[in-house]
């Protein structure tokens, strides 16, 4: 019995501590705080009732992200298909400043996939061995989605100069 209390314990303490920053990665994978926060909701549920195998893995928050940001892009593209990817409208609020506007626009064109990546690598300074880990995808493969989700969004952000 302490044992399973210990247990229950760690995914307390878990829970607490890594539950708010999947959400905001999450959030700002979507563009949806309170899809975020559902998705988050279910992929700790998940954690849960498989915690005793996903405690012993090296990064079982890596698990969770993985899992909760797949359950907002499945609920986001299935969204996309019955509303149309331009009647959607992403419910978090946007700052005053011009560059933040500009540069939330772009990410907003980008697909759920590409933002995930380039937030985990640049807002979260995640390695690429980390990524790969946690998206069960090659480096090589993490590399090349990368570097395509850059292009995209370089692209996005050049077409305000033109």
């Amino acid at each position: 019995m302490a044992a399973v209390e210990e247990s229950v314990l760690d995914f307390d303490d878990f829970f607490e501590t890594f539950a708010r920053h999947v959400a905001a990665i999450v959030a700002l994978s979507t563009g949806d705080a309170a899809l975020a926060e559902d998705a988050t909701q279910e992929a700790m549920a998940r954690a849960y009732v498989r915690w005793n195998r996903v405690s012993k893995l090296e990064r079982p928050d890596l698990w969770v992200i993985r899992v909760a940001a797949n359950i907002a892009i499945g609920s986001w593209r299935r969204r996309r298909h019955e509303v149309g990817l331009s009647d959607f409208t992403p419910s978090v609020e946007p700052r005053d400043e011009i560059r933040v506007l500009w540069l939330r626009w772009a990410m907003e064109q980008l697909t759920p996939e590409d933002r995930l990546l380039l937030i985990l690598r640049h807002r979260d300074g995640m390695s690429i061995e980390e990524i790969s880990a946690s998206q069960e995808k090659s480096p090589h493969t993490i590399t090349a989605y990368l570097k395509r989700a850059r292009r995209r969004l370089r692209l996005l952000l050049s077409e305000g100069d033109r």
